[in-house]
């Protein structure tokens, strides 16, 4: 699988290795084990989750990082996938123990980290794990379930996420994010799909002689998607270009493949013209809970590379 994979992304359109990528800050609490980042454009803020120390952290316009969520607070658990809408944070976040399994959504208040609301989902026998999400033009926030192979949907009236589909297709399904047509396109184990918001039909979004796998991480910009490949090797930061009608990937390039600091690099930001992005997660360093060696750990790098 692995020399298969470096043949076809060796064979990409446009290949970019050499394309200049900058570290934009570091943390230097280097035991976060880091998944989801965002950026809050009112106060030019960023703000990345931790999986290890269940917090999420803030970097203010000068640099500065403070806990935004302590660990813990508000029951919630590990951290993945973060979003900004609305002066709200949204956090993804799961819990799973011998007595307890459950994947959770909390919603917090931008301005004082207070809890406007959260939404449990805890299904005896069944396993759940809610990763990354999405938010459409109308409001509603969309939820990759890698475990459960579905996408949840909460809104602020349910008391628990809402089933809104699952489908075999979408099996190991990470990233996710809305195009410009309306709908949502996710990546799961065997590619690119796009879900209409209206109907709930999946089509597979094809690249012709390409199968993106792997993809976490999923944004948009202009009128391409930006999804970082780390799955499979080697972990690549990649640009795929969309028709005018958004339902073919037409070309692709290479954003950054192959870093020497990568160490599993997960999700990313799009920033102006900018993709920010988790360069080394060190989640090859996390097991059951808890850091493996924290002697090998480093200090956590978040790079930036230019998109058009």
């Amino acid at each position: 699988m692995r020399h298969w994979i470096l043949i076809l992304f060796s064979a990409v359109i446009q290949l970019s290795f050499g394309q200049n990528v900058e570290i934009a800050f570091r943390l230097t609490e280097k035991d976060l084990i880091p998944e989801g980042i965002t950026f809050d454009p009112v106060t030019k803020s960023f703000y990345v989750s931790s999986i290890n120390k269940r917090k999420i952290v803030k970097i203010d316009e000068k640099g500065k990082v403070s806990n935004f969520i302590s660990s813990g607070q508000d029951g919630i658990g590990e951290v993945l996938g973060l979003k900004v809408a609305d002066g709200k944070l949204w956090a993804n976040n799961n819990l799973s123990s011998d007595t307890i399994s459950c994947a959770m959504i909390h919603q917090f208040d931008l301005r004082n980290g207070k809890l406007i609301h959260k939404w449990i989902l805890h299904v005896k026998g069944e396993k759940h794990l809610f990763n990354d999400l999405a938010i459409s033009a109308s409001g509603e926030t969309f939820i990759s379930d890698s475990d459960y192979g579905a996408v949840y949907r909460v809104s602020r009236d349910a008391e628990m996420p809402e089933l809104w589909i699952k489908d075999p297709r979408l099996r190991d399904i990470n990233g996710i994010t809305t195009v410009k047509s309306g709908d949502i396109v996710v990546n799961a184990s065997i590619g690119f799909y796009r879900i209409s918001l209206k109907t709930k039909e999946i089509n597979v979004l094809p690249f012709v002689g390409y199968f993106p796998l792997g993809i976490d991480g999923l944004n948009t910009h202009k009128q391409s998607l930006i999804g970082i490949q780390n799955v499979v090797f080697p972990a690549s930061i990649n640009q795929y270009y969309l028709n005018s009608a958004f339902d073919q990937i037409d070309s692709a390039r290479v954003l950054v493949a192959d870093h020497p600091r990568f160490d599993i690099p997960t999700t990313g930001t799009v920033v102006g013209d900018w993709f920010y992005f988790i360069a080394n997660s060190q989640l090859s360093n996390f097991e059951n809970g808890k850091v493996k060696e924290p002697s090998k750990l480093m200090e956590v790098l978040i790079m930036k590379v230019r998109l058009n």
